[in-house]
């Protein structure tokens, strides 16, 4: 997330789409939607490769979050039945 003082309104945009522009949020939840099943499949795997977002506004502070998958131990539709020890060693290299 980006300050901006001088914004009259916000905007996103997301490395992966390059050259639009997003002012409508409801088109950025979407977007996170169908980038997530390109990037993972369907089926939901675990990924090694972010999905950048940057938001611009003047009502947000200057931040940066990094989205880390959550520990998952029972595998669910289509995962790998290994995702404990693949999201713990994700996990492991972002600290």
């Amino acid at each position: 997330m980006i300050y901006d003082h001088t914004l009259k309104e916000p905007y996103a945009f997301f490395d992966e789409v390059p050259g639009k522009k997003f002012t409508n949020f409801q088109d950025v939840k979407s977007t996170i939607e169908e980038l997530t099943d390109k990037v993972c499949g369907k089926n939901k795997a675990i990924i090694d490769k972010p999905i950048i977002l940057n938001v611009h506004s003047q009502n947000c502070p200057n931040l940066t979050l990094i989205d880390l998958p959550g520990l998952t131990r029972i595998a669910v539709g289509g995962q790998s039945s290994d995702i404990y020890e693949v999201t713990s060693k994700m996990i492991q290299r972002y600290m």
